[in-house]
């Protein structure tokens, strides 16, 4: 079996020879007039560090608050980017003009002495359709794919969003929303758009501390309508954090939301790879292809941590075949060559060990162990070779 899945592999070999700190070089600041709201909005660009190497359109994060937020935001975000919990994506920040305008989705009558202007988030709407997507769009390259984030009105706005222009963004995330507002409306008009449409193929993610008490009720009563009235394909999530408060829970929820919305792009735990075989590595690949547009390899430390699990358990087949995969992907890599030897060393095939040993051996030969190991596996060979016309004289 591990003969014949090597023959053609070798004759293809001798034929063709987390912390994460912010880029500051990424950092873009730009100015886009709003023919709406007729003022000047600020916009704070993060690109992804590989973005001046490739010729991706890139999906795009859209952080509001971004006076407050955009230095804990892009800290976090580039975290998981660096360490592929998310895929590469361009990030806006949105600083505020004036946030209860902007955020709020219709006129309170509570506290109009507090909040001069508010009920302003449909001419933000349009704001973001006709001015700000318009203007990222034609000087960065983004693709269709859009995501939103904000946090206490911020996160209102995005509730909002969600349940009025669902089309507006592909993923939503509120942390701590003020559902209170205008009597807990929003709420009643989620539970009326989720009972009204038996498909919203969109994600949501809802956090929320330990809030006071109007707050956590109406976080709790949206909670309640998602489970009730949600569609099967809206993937939502929530994060209750009893530990944090209104104003600490957003680098948590954060970290938090964007991994669990983005679970399917981490890659596979070394034990789901032992044990589902390299099939698993290959559904991996073809999944974020289809769903991000990358076509990705696992890395090589996580391939070889397997190879080696599955050798020293002696399950040699499982091991070939993870070995091929690595040797497809990586054929500079030394390592891997080596481990072939091994194994063909274990299962007594000698002349197919002295052979992968040997390219271990001219691949890095700085590493005196792979040189010792093709000499003795050379002079075992002679050996073998003699005892065996020794045999014949006889």
């Amino acid at each position: 079996m591990m003969r014949i899945l090597f023959s053609a592999l070798f004759a293809f070999l001798l034929c063709s020879n987390t912390s994460a700190e912010v880029n500051i070089k990424n950092l873009r600041s730009s100015r886009v007039y709003s023919s709406v709201l007729k003022e000047y909005r600020d916009l704070k660009v993060l690109l992804p560090n590989e973005y001046d190497n490739t010729y991706y359109k890139y999906p795009t994060i859209y952080l509001l608050d971004a006076e407050t937020n955009f230095d804990v935001g892009i800290e976090v975000l580039s975290f998981l980017m660096d360490n592929h919990f998310i895929p590469p994506h361009i990030v806006v920040g949105i600083p505020n003009t004036d946030r209860f305008r902007d955020m709020t989705p219709v006129d309170s009558v509570m506290n109009k002495n507090i909040y001069k202007t508010r009920g302003g988030a449909d001419n933000f709407i349009k704001t973001l359709e006709e001015d700000v997507f318009p203007f990222l769009t034609e000087n960065f390259r983004m693709n269709s794919q859009r995501l939103v984030m904000g946090h206490s009105y911020s996160g209102l706005f995005v509730v909002y969003a969600f349940s009025i222009r669902p089309e507006l963004f592909d993923k939503y995330l509120a942390f701590s929303p003020v559902l209170w507002w205008n009597n807990k409306a929003i709420v009643r008009d989620v539970d009326s758009f989720l009972s009204n449409n038996s498909s919203i193929r969109k994600q949501l993610f809802v956090s929320f501390a330990e809030e006071a008490a109007e707050m956590l009720n109406s976080c709790k009563s949206l909670i309640s309508s998602l489970e009730t009235n949600a569609p099967s394909d809206l993937k939502w999530h929530y994060a209750w954090m009893p530990d944090e408060s209104h104003y600490t829970l957003y680098r948590k929820s954060l970290m938090q939301g964007m991994e669990t919305i983005f679970t399917d792009y981490k890659y596979p735990d070394v034990q789901l790879l032992v044990e589902n075989g390299v099939e698993a590595a290959e559904n991996y690949q073809r999944k974020v292809l289809l769903s991000y547009g990358r076509n990705e390899k696992l890395p090589y430390s996580l391939i070889e941590s397997v190879c080696i699990q599955l050798k020293d358990e002696e399950k040699y087949n499982e091991a070939m075949a993870f070995l091929k995969y690595s040797i497809t992907n990586y054929p500079e890599r030394a390592e891997s060559f080596f481990y072939v030897g091994e194994i063909y060393e274990k299962v007594n095939q000698p002349k197919e060990a002295v052979k992968f040993y040997e390219i271990a051996h001219n691949k890095d030969k700085g590493r005196w162990d792979y040189e010792n190991k093709f000499i003795a596996m050379q002079k075992l060979l002679i050996e073998l070779e003699n005892n065996a016309q020794n045999s014949v004289d006889l």
